[in-house]
């Protein structure tokens, strides 16, 4: 009896040696570089964090210069008015004027409780001698409030609002609302005061208080003006 062996598959064509499920079948790749799909949404998300930190460099850079310049700007300012001229009505005589002897010059306070420290501004000097000296800090203790007076060298002298005063401006704030007889100023950030001095030649001095710490501590800094004839 003959035995006949049927084809994988009668309809394949002739030359080729795959059937129909091909074991060892080989595929070949699309033709050209591989590219991840994703690289590139986070390369421009990279971009965008570089480009957003490059900003913000420049915003922070641009807003310390522009305080540089601006304290610079007061300090040339003080400095270049080395001769005011007298406010009309004032007690000098009409050729008197005012010259710049140092600019926002820092003053430290620093004593205990209840104590009393002087300072003298025609130098200016912290921890002065009480005779010459033409503001008198007291301390308090617990919760009062230091308290600055003029001191036995202090001709006269005002509180004022206006930082930005020249001497011609002290001189026009003592004369209409000056500190009276035991009269004192709190010592608090921002206050600022205008003091003429009794020295010879006089001085006028504007004080401004920059920080207040803990009991017995303060900053300030001064101008002064000496008066000349």
């Amino acid at each position: 009896m003959s035995l006949f062996r049927a084809a994988n598959n009668v309809n394949k064509p002739s030359g080729t040696n795959e059937g129909p499920y091909p074991i060892n079948r080989s595929i070949r790749a699309t033709e050209g570089p591989a590219v991840r799909i994703v690289d590139r949404p986070r390369r421009r998300d990279r971009l965008v964090w570089l480009g957003l930190l490059v900003a913000l460099f420049a915003l922070v850079t641009s807003s310390i210069s522009g305080l540089a310049a601006w304290q610079a700007m007061k300090v040339s300012r003080l400095v270049a008015m080395t001769r005011v001229p007298a406010a009309a009505g004032g007690h000098a005589d009409a050729g008197t004027g005012y010259h710049v002897t140092y600019a926002q010059e820092p003053l430290k306070v620093q004593v205990g409780c209840s104590a009393v420290l002087f300072m003298d501004l025609d130098e200016p000097r912290s921890n002065a001698d009480e005779r010459v000296s033409d503001m008198r800090y007291d301390s308090r203790c617990g919760t009062d409030a230091p308290r600055l007076s003029l001191g036995p060298g202090a001709a006269a002298g005002a509180e004022v609002k206006d930082l930005d005063l020249d001497a011609a401006g002290c001189e026009r704030a003592i004369r209409t609302s000056p500190i009276g007889p035991g009269g004192s100023v709190q010592v608090r950030k921002g206050a600022v005061l205008c003091v003429l001095t009794a020295a010879d030649p006089a001085a006028m001095a504007l004080v401004e208080v920059t920080d207040v710490g803990r009991t017995g501590t303060a900053g300030m800094r001064a101008t002064s003006w000496k008066v000349a004839g």
